[in-house]
């Protein structure tokens, strides 16, 4: 389906977790960029690992002035400072695990029109895709500004578990 959501790329994140060759490390700001895309990009969170990767979504792509396509790694996308990812897991139970940041996304001097979502993405050999971002149902755009994305409390995504087995 197009844009309706943020979610985690499921079989990327089983990839992650089981160590598959060329899995992303979900912690290293230089090699996850983030990407924006238009409202005909189709999200499918529960895609197959083969199918799961950046190359598939391209073609919607939004590109601009102060905007690269592929868009800027997590290690120069906060005004051209880190916002360095972290997996961390905490609990007993229920147990939690989050992928935070440090900080979040701001990259000034863009004009960008339509974007309606953005995807962290390992740059790795195979350009598996992490997390889609949803910018909630219109279209994002800047003139010679700054296109920014923030979390509350820092945290990309949140998983629970309701109890340890």
């Amino acid at each position: 389906m197009t844009w309706a959501n943020s979610g985690i790329y499921a079989s990327v994140l089983g990839a992650s977790l089981t160590v598959t060759a060329n899995a992303p490390n979900w912690s290293t700001a230089a090699n996850n960029k983030f990407a924006l895309t238009s409202n005909s990009d189709v999200t499918a969170y529960n895609a197959a690992l083969a199918s799961a990767i950046w190359g598939n979504h391209s073609a919607t792509e939004i590109t601009g002035t102060g905007w690269a396509a592929g868009g800027p790694t997590m290690a120069t996308a906060n005004a051209g400072g880190t916002m360095t990812p972290a997996i961390t897991v905490s609990g007993t139970s229920p147990v939690l695990m989050v992928w935070g940041i440090t900080a979040g996304i701001s990259i000034s001097g863009t004009t960008l029109t339509g974007a309606y979502g953005g995807y962290f993405y390992s740059t790795t050999t195979t350009q598996y895709l992490m997390a889609g971002i949803y910018f909630g149902g219109t279209g994002y755009s800047t003139v010679g500004g700054i296109f920014g994305v923030s979390w509350s409390g820092l945290q990309i995504a949140t998983i629970s578990v309701a109890a340890n087995a």
